[in-house]
């Protein structure tokens, strides 16, 4: 690939990702300041039950939208070049098929509320699932339009979209809260899907405006839902695959250990997922760049991949040292001191994230290039092996085995990526191998440390400042000079 083209892609990535991002750390921010006026009106008892509802919830909504969102973003992505003439209906088809779909799945939950209370033995999940159901109806069509949008490339909006949604979240769970319980905190996000609908609306009508008239010879709706399926069932699978087991281990967790422990994960779980955060966001512009890459070569994708790899960890691995040393005060700071309990599995829970953070960029790549199926299998293989290790080692080391299962996991789903990458894409290990294990080193540094009780906060940012000063060596000198500019510093000119 030409220094010039790979400079376009890598530019694009880099700039969807950072609107992306910054759209999502505002979010990621509002968003924390609500789970922690959750659970400092909560008990961990009563978290643990919410954090049950959530779970069940992404789960249904996993399994019901059958990936209408992400076809609708690979179908407008593609017809808006292809076929213009046939994008309006391809969107009115499967405009259809979100809301049938959305209704249906709100309906099942509204029906089943009492069956899964019993099944949790918790009363008190009734009616949150049936208040949850009119969230899933909303959330559903809500993922649709979202998709939509990321088909034509507005990243513009969604980067917008997504901080609105979970500042009036929080500012509605401040209101709702206090009289309501846990109903209330279903009810802040029903306002915010709400309050996103209208401010969807109107970037829609502008990207449709320009959509050209169709013609008399349009696409069937069931070739349109035919072609939707074909890329979304893997996608759906991963969803299942995902979700599934995120619900079983704190299911698990429920009925080994009690609600209480489901609290203490669910802190510790969003604490460390603050990792995800940019790999989350290079993900919205990095699939359509490596579908454009794919048509250029393996050589071409390869390129990128890397790049995309090396200033993962970049962002990563300091981040992920510095959470692990320091876990227990950011709990004690943020959540109050009922959660500092959760500190050593937050610890362990970071250094999965960390290898989860690559796993985002692996399944982006395989979806972006059309191996989907590959990208699943390395999904599945990651998860069935988090529920099999949990179930193992959660009934003899309790929190401590459910934070072992993660890493191992983690660590081997990631393995398998960049096999599957490596063979089927032809990306280098030598190309990212020095920056992960730096990242590795890193990593092993502060859990050796928090073993050792060498743990705070100064002692977690000089870890996390050699970690950065390492890994910024190990990245090419236009991505170093890239860097650099923004931060305004002299970046080194010397190769490799």
């Amino acid at each position: 690939m030409s220094a010039v083209r790979e400079a376009g892609f890598m530019s694009a990535i880099v700039r969807g990702g950072a609107m992306t991002f910054g759209g999502s750390l505002l979010a990621r921010s509002a968003s924390m300041a609500q789970s922690i006026v959750v659970a400092r009106g909560l008990d961990p008892h009563r978290l643990g039950v919410f954090a049950i509802v959530n779970y069940v919830l992404a789960l249904g909504a996993a399994l019901v939208d059958l990936g209408v969102p992400v076809a609708a973003m690979r179908l407008v992505a593609e017809y808006r070049v292809t076929r213009p003439a046939a994008l309006r209906r391809v969107l009115t088809v499967l405009a259809g098929l979100s809301l049938a779909l959305a209704a249906a799945g709100a309906l099942l939950l509204l029906g089943g509320a009492g069956a899964l209370s019993e099944l949790y033995r918790e009363p008190a999940l009734a009616p949150l699932f049936r208040l949850g159901a009119a969230l899933l109806f909303l959330s559903l069509f809500g993922a649709f339009l979202a998709g939509v949008l990321q088909g034509f490339r507005r990243i513009d909006t969604l980067a917008g979209l997504t901080p609105v949604k979970a500042v009036v979240a929080l500012g509605a769970t401040l209101v709702l809260l206090p009289p309501f319980g846990l109903v209330g905190v279903i009810l802040a996000s029903i306002v915010a899907e709400l309050i996103t609908w209208p401010l969807v609306a109107r970037p829609l009508r502008q990207v449709l405006a320009a959509v050209p008239p169709p013609t008399a010879a349009t696409l069937s709706a069931g070739l349109v839902v035919t072609g939707a399926l074909a890329v979304a069932v893997p996608v759906v699978l991963n969803g299942l695959v995902v979700w599934g087991a995120a619900w079983f281990i704190r299911s698990y967790l429920a009925r080994a250990a009690g609600y209480e422990f489901v609290g203490y994960f669910h802190v510790a779980d969003a604490c460390a997922r603050l990792l995800l955060l940019l790999p989350a966001a290079v993900a919205v512009p990095f699939v359509p760049a490596v579908s454009e890459a794919s048509a250029l070569g393996r050589e071409a994708t390869s390129r990128m991949v890397e790049g995309t790899l090396r200033l993962t960890l970049f962002a990563v691995a300091p981040a992920g040292v510095f959470l692990c040393l320091a876990a227990g005060q950011v709990l004690g700071l943020v959540y109050g001191s009922a959660y500092v309990a959760a500190g050593p599995l937050t610890s362990a829970l970071v250094l999965a994230a960390g290898f989860q953070a690559l796993g985002v960029i692996v399944w982006s790549t395989l979806v972006g290039a059309g191996r989907t199926w590959a990208g699943f299998a390395v999904q599945a293989f990651g998860q069935v092996a988090a529920i099999a290790l949990t179930v193992v080692l959660v009934p003899e080391h309790g929190l401590v085995g459910a934070g072992v299962a993660a890493v191992v996991a983690a660590v081997a789903a990631a393995t398998l990526g960049f096999v599957v990458l490596r063979r089927q894409l032809g990306v280098r290990p030598a190309a990212v191998q020095s920056a992960l294990a730096i990242a590795v080193l890193g990593w092993l540094a502060a859990a050796a440390l928090r073993g050792a009780g060498v743990t705070g906060w100064i002692e977690a940012a000089v870890l996390a400042a050699l970690v950065v000063a390492l890994q910024f060596r190990q990245l090419t000198p236009g991505e170093r000079r890239w860097i650099a500019d923004r931060l305004r510093l002299r970046a080194p000119e010397t190769d490799r």
